[in-house]
């Protein structure tokens, strides 16, 4: 079997010294480890007969060469790589990746890849607080980076505090585990619905629920490191009623193969009052049911592979798949352990003559599990092959 391929990019932090070991461990998995270095990382780390990437343009630069072989050096190492792994990955360089700088070879190099990127930030602890460091940590992860957080501990400056970088057996173990369920779902275009609705009774006020929108949005992010197209959803974002969302799916379902409706839809809409209701008599509301979204999905689409959600407050004894749904995943939102709000989860997939439970957990691993088993059952196809 061909060796997975990481980049391993190092920038200029004193935890730089450490990416000897990190690249020995990594190459003891079996990876072929190419080593990616900023400029300010020379001054850090020596790997003596090891192949290291710089400068974009190294003294003897020929450009009517690159025009000739129409091969660039960066672009061809950003397309055979498996995963990019930054360690460790400086303020400076986090500032970069934020804003889509590419101004040397590790910036350009993971511009222009579709590898996953992790990144291990680590640094001074107030510098790690900063606000824009933390502005510019949100916007890696909405870029669909992988972050592995520092640890605390005592740093080479001196203080104690958080910024140390994390073990890197730990970081090892990540690069293992992405690898593992990279690809699997490439190719697929999955479309994921997540969050509450709200239904207005007057121009101030609604009607809604408790949806967090985090167990849609775990599996957003689930599939996307599977290799999956992904668009999200996003209730009180993308749409506010429950006839917005319908619209949304009707429009955007034709275009992709797989649909997890996480979304809490409001069952009940009222009429609407223009204004503010006075609060100082009584109003009767009158509840009307809404139409199901679920079951009109296929109507859209009749070749799309339908996932439901189906939240209750305390499981009843019989667990059906839904109308209009080819598998409907239950969970009970009486539990406050894995209520709307919780991090954790615990779910019972019902398919066709199965029942799958997945005990509780965090929201990302049930959301890992639930892809995986449904990339098996249904073979979902990636690059011309099967998982």
């Amino acid at each position: 079997m061909k060796s997975k391929i990481i980049i391993l990019g190092i920038s200029g932090g004193i935890a730089a010294v450490k990416a000897p070991e990190l690249m020995r461990l990594l190459t003891k998995k079996g990876y072929q480890v190419e080593c990616v270095l900023t400029r300010s990382a020379v001054n850090f780390v020596k790997l003596p007969g090891v192949k290291v990437y710089v400068d974009l343009f190294e003294s003897g630069f020929n450009a009517k060469k690159v025009l000739v072989q129409r091969q660039v050096e960066h672009i061809a190492l950003a397309d055979k790589a498996d995963l990019i792994l930054i360690a460790p990955a400086t303020a400076n360089l986090m500032a970069k990746l934020a804003h889509g700088i590419a101004d040397d070879y590790l910036t350009t190099l993971i511009l222009a890849t579709k590898a996953p990127v992790i990144i291990c930030p680590a640094m001074n602890v107030n510098m790690w607080n900063h606000p824009a460091v933390k502005e510019n940590l949100a916007k890696v992860k909405q870029l669909g980076y992988e972050i592995i957080n520092p640890v605390a501990g005592r740093l080479a400056c001196g203080y104690e505090g958080l910024g140390r970088l994390a073990e890197l057996k730990k970081i090892t173990a990540a690069v293992v585990e992405r690898l593992k369920i990279s690809d699997s779902l490439r190719g697929k275009k999955i479309l994921v619905t997540a969050g509450p609705t709200r239904e207005p009774i007057d121009s101030v006020r609604f009607i809604t629920n408790a949806s967090s929108g985090k167990m849609g949005t775990a599996i957003a992010e689930a599939a996307k490191k599977r290799g999956a197209e992904v668009r999200l959803l996003m209730g009180q974002t993308d749409f506010v009623t429950g006839q917005d969302l319908l619209a949304l799916v009707k429009k955007t379902t034709p275009d992709y193969d797989i649909i997890f409706h996480t979304a809490a839809v409001g069952d009940f809409g009222v009429q609407t009052r223009p204004g503010k209701l006075s609060s100082r008599r009584p109003v009767n509301l009158r509840l009307e049911t809404q139409v199901k979204i679920l079951e009109q999905i296929k109507k859209f689409n009749p070749k799309i592979r339908v996932i439901g959600f189906k939240a209750e407050y305390g499981l009843p004894g019989k667990l059906t798949v839904q109308f209009g749904a080819d598998a409907t995943i239950y969970n009970d939102v009486s539990r406050k352990d894995i209520g709307f709000a919780s991090d954790d989860n615990e779910v019972i997939l019902v398919m066709p003559g199965r029942k799958i439970k997945i005990k509780k957990t965090s929201k990302t691993i049930v959301a890992g599990k639930l892809l995986d088993f449904l990339v098996r059952h249904y073979r979902w196809k990636f690059l011309g092959g099967e998982f």
